[in-house]
């Protein structure tokens, strides 16, 4: 794990979002309050669209994002890249999912 914490990089105010991410979820959320939920639900997005809507310039691997979608490239069972095949289908959803966040 410690390996891991020091090959991720956060980028600007990455960390921070988390943490508040993680403090909003600390909250309890009862049915009433939509103030929470709201809380809750800007955090989320802020810290998302501080991955997604990141510039790296020439050093791609700065970028959490693109880090985690290298890594998941790699096939545990062969220790190689997957296969067009296996892996379009991931990134693909990966920008579905991007794009409906990026719209929110």
């Amino acid at each position: 794990m410690k390996d891991g914490r020091e090959l991720f990089t956060w980028q600007r105010s990455q960390g921070i979002l988390a943490l508040t991410l993680w403090n909003s979820l600390d909250m309890d959320i009862s049915k009433d309050n939509k103030a929470q939920h709201n809380a809750q639900l800007k955090a989320l997005l802020d810290a998302l669209t501080s991955f997604m809507l990141v510039s790296t310039g020439d050093m791609l691997f700065e970028n959490g994002l693109l880090h985690f979608l290298a890594v998941l490239s790699i096939d545990a069972s062969t220790h190689r890249l997957r296969t067009a095949k296996n892996y379009s289908y991931i990134i693909a959803g990966v920008v579905y999912c991007i794009r409906v966040l990026c719209v929110e």
